[in-house]
């Protein structure tokens, strides 16, 4: 099959097309109805690599979310939703461990528990997976009910702990994946206790993780308080994936979205495109010489959302730049579907692999560039 070396006009024929046959072949452990945690870049599986529990939710959640998309032909859009399913299945009956009901972070090759901490990123994006299947029409009311207590295990006075040991630093990025995860369980049950949870996750964004210079910290004490010197960090890339969580907040249109107002997105896009490299690449972290694909994924979705609110954006910031920039940098590689996850600033290739990981990224990115809009952007239905 031959590559495209400059984008397509339109994205998700790509996903349809050449990244799912990859990452439902390749990228699928038959022999055990699971997703590998990477590929190398000739397309294999790593499969001597443990595997994180969320790279199989994060799956789960872009397969449903493709099934359901209009342009999805009805045979896969059946096959997607089936494999989506089947990873959601093997969380919920492999992924907490037998003994503590903690929910596993990490599982060695043979799939047996490594870690079990009961992490709230890991939970939040099981939550995600629910929401994206109940979206694709499956009826996961129990194994919601079931995450929702699981849930409740890490509620601190403010915001949730990181897991159940109460491990430091507390850190803003679980809470962004909670508030992304509550909004689209909103929006698939219309139940407002998924509101109310969001609003406590943007309640902290406003007035505890943003800071009055558009400065998104990341790392902060049991109390919330932020840390200082070398234990604090941004990342721009979580600063852009917050222009588009909070769309989708405003698109609720719920009395909970008359909170406390952010800076208008324009602001805090310039602020987070400050540290954009020579080469147009967001870093990982502000000030390091890495440029993962995921911060430019994210940039990409930031800017179609601001263009597609009709404002003026500088022109290498426009969405067909950057994703031009994206594009030759990232996903110009000899096997069709896939990417190299990271590049310095000379554009040296640093990663080995492609993980799995990022396709959640890809997809939500790559969809909202063809629409304008969010993917999980849907019509409210019945409470859960």
């Amino acid at each position: 099959m031959n590559r495209p070396t400059t984008p397509p006009a339109a994205l998700l024929p790509w996903l349809l097309e050449q990244a799912i046959p990859l990452w439902t072949g390749a990228g699928w452990d038959d022999a055990t109805g699971t997703v590998w945690e990477a590929l190398d870049h000739d397309g294999r599986p790593c499969g001597d690599l443990n595997r994180r529990l969320r790279v199989q939710a994060r799956q789960a959640y872009a397969f449903a979310t493709l099934a359901h998309q209009p342009g999805t032909a009805p045979a896969l859009a059946a096959d997607l939703k089936a494999r989506a399913e089947t990873l959601f299945g093997f969380v919920m009956s492999r992924g907490f461990d037998p003994d503590t009901g903690n929910l596993a972070s990490w599982l060695a090759p043979d799939l047996s528990i490594l870690k079990a901490p009961h992490d709230l990123y890991d939970l939040s994006f099981v939550l995600l997976a629910a929401a994206g299947l109940t979206a694709a029409g499956t009826d996961l009311h129990d194994e919601i009910a079931r995450l929702e207590t699981a849930l409740d295990r890490l509620a601190a006075p403010q915001g949730w702990h990181e897991c159940a040991a109460h491990r430091l630093p507390r850190r803003q990025n679980p809470h962004m994946h909670l508030f992304e995860a509550m909004c689209a369980l909103y929006r698939v049950t219309g139940a407002p206790r998924f509101a109310a949870r969001a609003s406590a996750c943007r309640a902290l964004l406003t007035q505890v993780f943003l800071q009055s210079d558009l400065r998104l910290l990341e790392f902060f004490d049991a109390d919330l308080v932020p840390l200082t010197g070398a234990d604090q960090q941004e990342e721009p890339g979580h600063l852009v994936e917050w222009i588009a969580l909070e769309t989708g907040w405003q698109g609720l249109d719920l009395p909970e979205t008359e909170g406390p107002a952010l800076p208008p997105a324009f602001m805090l896009f310039a602020a987070a495109t400050a540290h954009l490299a020579p080469a147009g690449f967001l870093p990982d972290i502000a000030g390091q010489d890495s440029y993962r694909l995921w911060p430019q994924t994210e940039l990409l979705r930031a800017s179609r959302l601001l263009q597609s609110k009709g404002g003026a954006l500088p022109t290498h910031l426009a969405p067909r730049a950057v994703l031009e920039r994206l594009w030759s940098g990232y996903f110009d590689t000899p096997v069709p579907g896939g990417w190299y996850d990271r590049r310095d600033g000379t554009g040296r290739l640093l990663s080995t692999t492609m993980p799995a990981s990022t396709f959640y990224h890809v997809v939500e990115t790559f969809l909202c560039y063809d629409t304008g809009r969010l993917a999980g952007e849907l019509t409210t239905g019945t409470s859960a």
